[in-house]
C-alpha cells in the first residue's frame, strides 16, 4: 500500500509541475477570458486593422528565413562568459537595408510597467528597447548601422469598440505589429518560438489596457494580454532595420 501511495504522490507532483511550468494556449485564453468576462467565442471575432507600417513592411510579403548575427546580449544566464552573439531572422531586404527579428526571445518584460491605458508610443517597453536594450546589445559602430524608421500604429477595431493605436513613432528598435507578424512569416509554426513562450507585438489589444501577442503555437492573438503581465514566458523579440553591409553573414 505504501508503494501505491508513493506512486500516486509522484504522479500528482508531476502533473502539478507540468501545469505550473507551462500553460497550454487554450488555458491561457480561458484565464484571460475570465479576467475580462468575455467568452472565448467572442474573443475569436476580434479584428485587426490593415497593414500598420509602411516603413517596416515590404511591398510584398517576404520571409527570407536566413540568419545573421549582429550585436551581443546576455542569453545563457551566465554573465561570467560574456554576452552571446544575437541571431536574427532576415524577414525582408529592401533598398540595401534588411529587416531583422531576433530568432529567440531575448528578454522578458511587461508591455508597460503599470496597469494603465497605453499605446506603443507611451509604453515602457518601447522606451526599454530604444535605450536599455539598444545600448546593451550594440556598440557605437553597430548602432550607426541601425536605421531609425517611422512606424504607424493604427487602432484595433473590434466588435467591442476601438482601441487607439496612438501616434506614429520613430524607432531604432521596435516590435512587429499584428499585421507585420502576419505578412512577414509564412505560417504559425514559423512565428512560434517555444511551446512555453509568448511574445509581445506593438499593436493594441481590444482595449488600451491590453497589447497583442503571438501565442506559444504561433497564432496572432489580437484580443491581447494585459499590458502589465510580466510572466517569465512573456517574451520580447526585438525587430529593427539595419544596413548590414559587409557585416551580413
Amino acid at each position: 500500500m505504501k508503494k501505491k501511495a508513493l506512486a500516486v504522490t509522484i504522479t500528482a507532483v508531476m502533473i502539478l509541475t507540468v501545469f505550473s511550468s507551462c500553460k497550454a494556449p487554450d488555458e491561457e485564453k480561458i484565464e484571460e477570458t475570465e479576467i475580462t468576462t468575455v467568452s472565448e467565442t467572442t474573443v475569436t471575432e476580434s479584428t485587426v486593422t490593415e497593414t500598420t507600417t509602411a516603413e517596416t513592411t515590404a511591398a510584398e510579403p517576404v520571409h527570407n528565413g536566413g540568419y545573421v548575427t549582429f550585436g551581443h546580449y546576455e542569453q545563457d544566464g551566465d554573465e561570467s562568459n560574456g554576452a552571446e552573439p544575437i541571431e536574427w531572422i532576415v524577414l525582408s531586404e529592401e533598398d540595401g537595408r534588411t529587416l531583422l527579428i531576433s530568432r529567440y526571445i531575448l528578454d522578458y518584460q511587461p508591455y508597460n510597467e503599470e496597469f494603465a491605458d497605453v499605446t506603443w508610443e507611451t509604453c515602457t517597453l518601447r522606451a526599454w528597447l530604444n535605450n536599455d536594450f539598444l545600448n546593451a546589445a550594440f556598440d557605437a559602430s553597430e548602432q550607426e548601422q541601425i536605421i531609425t524608421v517611422t512606424n504607424s500604429n493604427p487602432d484595433n477595431e473590434s466588435p467591442f469598440g476601438v482601441a487607439e493605436g496612438g501616434n506614429d513613432t520613430e524607432d531604432k528598435v521596435f516590435l512587429l505589429s499584428s499585421d507585420e507578424a502576419d505578412a512577414l512569416f509564412p505560417n504559425d509554426d514559423a512565428r512560434a518560438v517555444d511551446r512555453c513562450e509568448w511574445w509581445w507585438l506593438r499593436s493594441p489589444g481590444y482595449i488600451s489596457l491590453r497589447a497583442a501577442v503571438v501565442l506559444t503555437i504561433g497564432e496572432i492573438y489580437t484580443h491581447g494580454h494585459t499590458v502589465s503581465f510580466n510572466y517569465f514566458d512573456h517574451g520580447v523579440r526585438p525587430a529593427l532595420w539595419a544596413d548590414l553591409g559587409t557585416e551580413e553573414q
